[in-house]
C-alpha cells in the first residue's frame, strides 16, 4: 500500500504567528495603561506563546522531511521537542512571573485606568481562546503534535486570562489593590501546572510511551475486519513519528497455508485496519506458524491439521494484542512482512 502524505497545513501555524503578534501587542497595551502586574504576567505569557509558534512552525517544517539513511523512521519526533520547549517556555514564564509578583507584593504598587486595560485583555484573550479551539481541532485532524500542543497552550491562556480578569474586577470595585500581585501569583501556579504537563507529555512521546487511545482504535478496527485466517494478534507495539504511526505485531496463521496465501490474507487485513482507523502509518507484521496452539479459537474450515474442535474466538482486547504469545520461543521461527 503506497505511503500516505505527511504534509501538514501550513496555515494554522502561519495564523498563529500573524495573531500572536497581534495579541501579544494589545496585552502590552494593557500593562502599559494600568501598570497591573498580573496584566504584565498576562502579556509575558504572550511572549512564550509566539516563540512558541515560531517554533512550532519549524518543526513542522522540519517533520515533513522524508526518511532518509540516518533517519529510517523519519523526522517527525522534532514535533515532540517543539512541544517540550513549549512547556519549558512555559515553566520559565512561570518562575519570572512568581518572582515579580512577590516583588510587587512587598514594595506595592498603583494601578491606573485599569477599565480599559480589562477591556483590551479581554479582547485579546477571546481572540486567543478562539484560535487555541481552531489549533486543538487542526492538530487532531492532521496529527501534529506540534499543533496541538499549541492550540492547548493558548486555551490554557485564555481560561488563565478569564481568571486574572476576574480577579482584577475585584481589585477595580475594592481598590484592594494587593490583590493584583496576588493574582499575578496564583496565575504563574497555573502557568507552571500547565508546562509541567506539557513537558511531561512531550516527553512520554519521545520515550515511545504507548498510547492507549491508539490502542483502542486499532484493537476496535481489528475485530471489525478480522477474518478465520487470522487467528491471533499478539505482542503488538506502536511508535509515532510525527504524523506517522509505525505498528509492530506478531500474527497466528494456519501454518499448512502458503506464503502467497498468508500475503494475501494479512495485506488485505493491514490495509482495513489503516482504512478504517485513519492512521496514517504502516504495519510491520511478524507471522508465527499457527503450530496448532489455537485449535480451539481457530474458525478455519475444513483444517487438515486440526488436534482440538473449534470451540471459540475471543475478541481482541488491548491486553490479548499486546501480550506475549502462548510459545514465544516458537514465534521467532516466523517470517516478517511489512506493508505500507
Amino acid at each position: 500500500m503506497p505511503r500516505r502524505t505527511n504534509n501538514t497545513p501550513r496555515f494554522p501555524l502561519l495564523l498563529s504567528i500573524i495573531l500572536g503578534i497581534i495579541i501579544l501587542g494589545v496585552k502590552f497595551l494593557a500593562y502599559y495603561l494600568t501598570g497591573s502586574m498580573a496584566l504584565k504576567s498576562d502579556a509575558l505569557e504572550g511572549i512564550v506563546n509566539v516563540l512558541a509558534a515560531f517554533f512550532a512552525f519549524g518543526s513542522v517544517l522540519y517533520a515533513e522531511k522524508p526518511a532518509d539513511e540516518d533517519h529510517p523512521y523519519g523526522h517527525g519526533k522534532i514535533e515532540l521537542f517543539s512541544a517540550a520547549f513549549e512547556g519549558g517556555l512555559i515553566l520559565l514564564a512561570a518562575v519570572l512571573i512568581a518572582y515579580e509578583s512577590v516583588e510587587t507584593l512587598i514594595r506595592g504598587t498603583e494601578l491606573q485606568s485599569l477599565g480599559l486595560g480589562l477591556i483590551l485583555n479581554f479582547a485579546a484573550g477571546a481572540a486567543n481562546g478562539m484560535l487555541g479551539f481552531f489549533l486543538v481541532r487542526s492538530g487532531r485532524k492532521h496529527r501534529s503534535r506540534s499543533i496541538e500542543a499549541d492550540g492547548k497552550h493558548l486555551m490554557s491562556d485564555f481560561v488563565t486570562t478569564l481568571g486574572v480578569m476576574a480577579g482584577l474586577a475585584v481589585v477595580y470595585v475594592t481598590g484592594i489593590s494587593w490583590l493584583d500581585p496576588a493574582i499575578a501569583l496564583l496565575f504563574s501556579s497555573w502557568l507552571f501546572y500547565t508546562g509541567a504537563g506539557l513537558l511531561k507529555e512531550s516527553v512520554g512521546g519521545l520515550m515511545d510511551h504507548e498510547d492507549p487511545e491508539l490502542l483502542e482504535k486499532l484493537v476496535g478496527a481489528m475485530n471489525q475486519h478480522r477474518v478465520p485466517e487470522i487467528i491471533s494478534v499478539h505482542e503488538m507495539r506502536t511508535l509515532r513519528s510525527g504524523k506517522y504511526t509505525h505498528i509492530d505485531l506478531h500474527t497466528a496463521v494456519p501454518e499448512h497455508y502458503t506464503i502467497q496465501k498468508v500475503h494475501e490474507v494479512v495485506e488485505l487485513f493491514e490495509s482495513q485496519v489503516l482504512a478504517v482507523t485513519g492512521i496514517n502509518g504502516e504495519f510491520h507484521t511478524h507471522i508465527d506458524p499457527c503450530g496448532k496452539h489455537y485449535c480451539k479459537q481457530c474458525s478455519v474450515a475444513n483444517c487438515s491439521i486440526r488436534i482440538h474442535p473449534f470451540e471459540q474466538s475471543p475478541e481482541f482486547s488491548i491486553d490479548s494484542v499486546t501480550a506475549p504469545g502462548p510459545d514465544r520461543e516458537h514465534s521467532t521461527e516466523g517470517y516478517g512482512i511489512q506493508h505500507q
